[in-house]
Parts: C-alpha cells; sequence; structure tokens
C-alpha cells in the first residue's frame, strides 16, 4: 500500500539514513526503492556530458575583403589585415574537423593549412590560412622588329626582345586589380616602334593582346665631291638623283633610304670634259644612321688610255698573267664587270677567262690555250670551245656563250655547263641537256636571274631561267620557227636576222644588235619588238642619224652607257657608234673616210681590230682592242 506521507514528511524521515549512506561511502546501497522517482535496480548511472573546443588559427597575407572560411555548416567571414580567425561553433572533444575557404577574398587566394584533425581536449589553434594576391601574365605581339635594341617596360619590369621576335612576356606578373602600361623604353637599332593597348588594369586571365609595330627608319646619303669643275654631273641612287653645281664639294640626294635597306650610288650622267667615279662597294646596307661619307672624285677627261696589255699583238706573244703592259688579253670578244670592279675578258683566240683588277693585273680564272673543247672542270682543267660573250648573273657567277652551249663560271673558277649539247647544234626549248642552240653570239641578264641569248643562227632570243629551263622569247616568225626577215612584233611573231649581241638597261627592256638587219632593236619585258634605229636590211651604210635614218654596217657587240645610251659596236666599219633612249645616233670614234653619210665629230680615234666592248658602273667605256684593253671615259 502507498504511503501517503507528503513529500516534506518523507523527506525528513529520510535524513538520517542519508547520513548514515553517506557516513558509509555507498550511495548505491542506501538507495531509497521505495521512492517512485529511483531507477530500476541494476541501473549505472549516466556518464557526464562531453567537453568542446574552439577551432581556430592564424591567417597570413589578407589584404583583401571576402574570405569566408568553414568547418562544415560553421562559417566565419575574416575582414582584410586579419591575423587570427576562431570560428565561432565549439567542436565536441572527440569530433573532427575540416577548415576550408568557402569563398576566397577579392583579387586573392587562399589556402589551408592543418586544416583537419580531431579535437583532444584543448581548443585548435594551428590551422594556418595563407593568402596571396592573384596575378597574371602581361605580353602581346611585336610586328617588323628588324634589330636588337628594342626594350619594354612595365613600371621597374623590362624585356628585352630579339631582332625578328614575333612576341614578348614579361617575367613578372600583374596583380589582378592593379595597373599596368606597357612602354618603349630603348627603340632598337634603326628602328622605331610603338606600343597598342599597352595599359589597363589587370583582369581574371592573362593579358597578351599588347601589339608592339615598328618600322625601319630612313637616312639619307650624302658625301664629298672632289675636282668638280663643270657642270653636267647627275649622282643617281636608283630613281633618286642629284645635280651638284660646277665647283660643288657636297652633295646629299633629297630621297631617303629605310634601314636594312640597300643603295647604290652611280654616275648617271658625267659633266662636260670631266670622269668622275663614286668610291664605294655598291649595292650597299643602310646601317642605323645617314651615310655621310661617300666620296666622289672627278677629273679631266685624258681621252683613250690603254689598262693593260698592247695594243698590237707581240710575236712571240707575251705571258696571258702579268702586270699592266706586260701581260697579253687576245682579241676579247667577251668583257663583262664583275660586283668588285674586275673586267672580265675572254675570246676564241685564246680561250681562257681572264681577270683584270682595277689596279691592272691579269690573271687565268678558267680555261687553257693548249686544250680547246667544252670541258668542265676547274680552272686549268675546264676549257673553251668557242666563246664569244660573257655576262653576269645575278649571284655573281659568269655565263658564257661557247658555241652551242651555255657555260657557269663561278668566282672559284668551276665551270659546268648549264644548258645545251655542244656537239648538237638546233632549236629546241626545254630544260639544261634537252635545250637546242645554234651559234650563240650574245647574252644579258635581268634581276630576276634570268638570261636571254642571242641564238645568232636561229634568228631567235631565247630565255633561260636560273633553274635551266630554255624557251624562245622572241623571233622565227612563230611558235618554234627559225624564219629570218626585219618585222617588229610581239614574241615569236617578230622577225630577226642575225642577232649578234645583247644589252639590257635598269626597266629590263632588252637590246638586240640585228646583224644583218643594219639595226638595233628594243624588247619590253613583255616581249613586243619594236625598231630603236636602223632602215632595216635594204639600208646599210655609215651614216649618224634619228631612227630609220640611221645607218649601220654590221652591229656585233653592245653596251650601256650613261643616261640610258646605248654604245654599239658598229664593226663593219671600225666605229663606236652612240644610240640614245629616243633613237639618235652619234659617232663617238671612227676609221677616218668610211663613212657613207654624215656623222658626228667623232671623239677619239677609234683602236684598230676592236671585237669587244663593256662599260663600268661610272659609264666608262672599255675596247678590247689586238691584244689590250683601252679605256675612254665620256
Amino acid at each position: 500500500m502507498r504511503s501517503m506521507l507528503s513529500t516534506g514528511t518523507r523527506l525528513r524521515a529520510a535524513a538520517p539514513l542519508f547520513l548514515a549512506c553517506v557516513a558509509s561511502g555507498s550511495l548505491h546501497g542506501c538507495w531509497d526503492d521505495s521512492s517512485p522517482d529511483a531507477p530500476p535496480a541494476g541501473t549505472p548511472a549516466p556518464a557526464p556530458a562531453p567537453q568542446s573546443y574552439t577551432v581556430g588559427g592564424g591567417v597570413s597575407g589578407l589584404g583583401a575583403s571576402g574570405l569566408v572560411l568553414a568547418n562544415g555548416a560553421d562559417s566565419i567571414a575574416v575582414a582584410s589585415g586579419a591575423t587570427a580567425f576562431t570560428l565561432p561553433t565549439s567542436v565536441a572533444q572527440g569530433a573532427t574537423y575540416a577548415v576550408a575557404v568557402a569563398t576566397q577574398p577579392a583579387g586573392e587566394h587562399c589556402s589551408v593549412g592543418n586544416a583537419t584533425g580531431t579535437i583532444a581536449g584543448a581548443n585548435v589553434t594551428n590551422v594556418a590560412v595563407t593568402c596571396a594576391t592573384l596575378a597574371h601574365g602581361l605580353g602581346g605581339t611585336i610586328s617588323g622588329l628588324p634589330s636588337a635594341g628594342l626594350v619594354l617596360s612595365n613600371g621597374a619590369d623590362t624585356v628585352a626582345p630579339a631582332a625578328g621576335a614575333l612576341s614578348f612576356a614579361f617575367s613578372t606578373p600583374v596583380a589582378e586589380g592593379g595597373a599596368y602600361a606597357v612602354a618603349v623604353q630603348a627603340q632598337p637599332s634603326g628602328a622605331t616602334c610603338s606600343v597598342g593597348g599597352g595599359s589597363g588594369t589587370m583582369g581574371m586571365s592573362d593579358v597578351t593582346a599588347v601589339a608592339v609595330t615598328c618600322s625601319p627608319n630612313a637616312y639619307h646619303l650624302s658625301g664629298a665631291i672632289s675636282g668638280l669643275a663643270a657642270a653636267g654631273l647627275v649622282l643617281a641612287n636608283g630613281t633618286d638623283t642629284v645635280s651638284p653645281a660646277a665647283g660643288a664639294t657636297t652633295f646629299a640626294f633629297a630621297g631617303a633610304v629605310a634601314f636594312e635597306g640597300r643603295y647604290s650610288v652611280t654616275v648617271q650622267q658625267q659633266p662636260t670634259g670631266q670622269s668622275c667615279t663614286v668610291a664605294g662597294d655598291f649595292p650597299a646596307t643602310m646601317g642605323p644612321g645617314d651615310v655621310t661619307n661617300l666620296s666622289v672624285s672627278c677629273s679631266a677627261l685624258s681621252g683613250l688610255s690603254l689598262v693593260v696589255g698592247q695594243a698590237v699583238c707581240p710575236i712571240p706573244a707575251v705571258s696571258l698573267s702579268g702586270h699592266g703592259s706586260s701581260a697579253s688579253v687576245p682579241q676579247a670578244e667577251g668583257l663583262a664587270f664583275d660586283r668588285n670592279g674586275n673586267l672580265l675578258a675572254i675570246g676564241t683566240q685564246a680561250k681562257v677567262l681572264q681577270v683584270i683588277t682595277p689596279s691592272g693585273d691579269v690573271s687565268v680564272l678558267a680555261g687553257n690555250t693548249a686544250n680547246a673543247g667544252s670541258i668542265d672542270g676547274t680552272g686549268s682543267a675546264a676549257s673553251f670551245g668557242y666563246p664569244l660573250a660573257i655576262v653576269l648573273d645575278a649571284v655573281g657567277n659568269l655565263e658564257v656563250t661557247d658555241q652551242y652551249v651555255i657555260r657557269r663560271v663561278t668566282p672559284a673558277g668551276v665551270v659546268t655547263t648549264l644548258a645545251g649539247v655542244q656537239s648538237s647544234p638546233g632549236l629546241v626549248d626545254g630544260t639544261g641537256a634537252a635545250a637546242r642552240f645554234n651559234f650563240m653570239r650574245g647574252a644579258a641578264t635581268d634581276t630576276a636571274g634570268n638570261t636571254y641569248i642571242a641564238d645568232t643562227d636561229n634568228n631567235v632570243i631565247r630565255k633561260m631561267t636560273p633553274a635551266g629551263v630554255v624557251t624562245t622569247f622572241a623571233g622565227g616568225g612563230s611558235p618554234g620557227g627559225s624564219a629570218t626577215g626585219f618585222a617588229d612584233g610581239t614574241g615569236t611573231a617578230a622577225l630577226f636576222s642575225a642577232p649578234a649581241a645583247l644589252a639590257i638597261d635598269g626597266a629590263g627592256n632588252l637590246y638586240v644588235a640585228d646583224y644583218n638587219n643594219w639595226a638595233i632593236r628594243k624588247i619590253t619585258p613583255a616581249g613586243v619588238v619594236s625598231t630603236l634605229a636602223g632602215g632595216g636590211p635594204t639600208h646599210g651604210g655609215f651614216a649618224d642619224g634619228t631612227g630609220s635614218a640611221a645607218r649601220f654596217g654590221g652591229t656585233s657587240e653592245l653596251a650601256v652607257g650613261p643616261g640610258g645610251s646605248l654604245y654599239v659596236l658598229d664593226q663593219a666599219f671600225s666605229a663606236i657608234r652612240v644610240v640614245s633612249p629616243g633613237g639618235v645616233v652619234t659617232t663617238l670614234a671612227a676609221v677616218p673616210g668610211l663613212q657613207t653619210g654624215p656623222i658626228s665629230a667623232t671623239s677619239f680615234p677609234m683602236p684598230s681590230s676592236t671585237v669587244g666592248i663593256a662599260t663600268d658602273a661610272s659609264g666608262a667605256l672599255y675596247m678590247a682592242s689586238g691584244c689590250s684593253v683601252q679605256k675612254y671615259a665620256p
């Protein structure tokens, strides 16, 4: 039966018992089983509640706002510049934690070290948050950089691209949100560069669109003149000309030449009664500054002068090598100048290629007199059969017409056969040995390296590419034809009669000494043939005049003279004729009493037995006569 005592009565009644139990040290043994709130007998006492601890640590490098750290659902926003943090919610002892970056700060990136672990018996204070500013690369493109020396800067950071570089990049990245300004700190040698799109604020990715554009500077040509006593001198650099007055001691071209551009100063027209020459090795390359040291020397004409050899061949013949008059240059039908100002000579009598230096030293480059025939080889191991014309090609080699073949001679004296077969004449277009020619007397080359050949006995003008591909350029009356005649026209529709010599001007126009037609013909680069001077096969003779009024007797050699004029060796009348660009014919030298009509006053006596002519860069005329070479400077 449940006790009806009040609670207070029960507590007072139990007090002595509780004290007794305390004194005995056993509460469990003195439990009042009769209390209605007591747990069932045998139930263990409940464990005490676990302790909890905070999670936090240090922060370094935080310079921006927006960082949020989290441990599960618990998070904290860390202020800019903070050096420590503590997550707001404690974690119970024995539980795990994992601190992570929930949100990165603006323009920075933070990482967490010591991020995970298990709560022991103390607060966690060793979580390490490290922040760094986000940065991106800065660079771009470059166009037209011709040389070294360019330095680009972005503040204190610099980069020096190499010549020809197409891109650049600074080594130090730029922070997000940071300003950049790319500038040219130093210009390259001989050029000017500018920067496009070089400034701005760094975004969230690399900047690669900065554009650096370079262009070469242009510089002027000038120099000194000595000995200029007369008017009329015209100096030229391509199409740019200057005409110093009589007595001038300096000159300067009005036009400019781009850095690393090519220039070549020549005498386009000589002053009256004088001969001027330009010192230097041309063409030259423009450096990073004005050229002010060009030198032009002028002197009075001394008339005809002996260069080397002897005008009358001695018996016995002197050596083919030597200096001045101690050497011999026998009957050199072929004359040409190389890039160094040396005169090259070859002829059917000696059958050797001789080199004549500006100082008058003569040596043999290739061939030998004892072994006639078209044999390839080097130096004296090579031989020529019937060499008549030589011409310098675009890369400095010589090409020789040797009866039915075209030969090449390098500056080292290596002789090879480019086209044709020596024992097999004919008229066949083709490549190399597949082509056929029939007794070639003249040759000329254009700036593209093509060689034009006077195929005399075929009555046509042939064209050979640098690769040895031979085609018929003009003449013959029809494709593949070899008809003789006197007719203007285009390409193979035109007619020639024994074309004997060729010359080419700066514009690529080809001139033909049309031997049996007693005329000078002109062929444009497009193959259009016209008659510049002479009256055709029924109007031979020896008279000056304009166009068809002029008369020739046998035009065997041509050379380009000053101002676009042509020198013509009129061999039938032993005369040197001059044809202006407009077709006006005058006589420079002649044997007295041979003319059939009026001629101009001659300038010097005609050297006997003249067989070849050439001009140097200044327009001076060289003539192969007897066993010598003689010079006349107009």
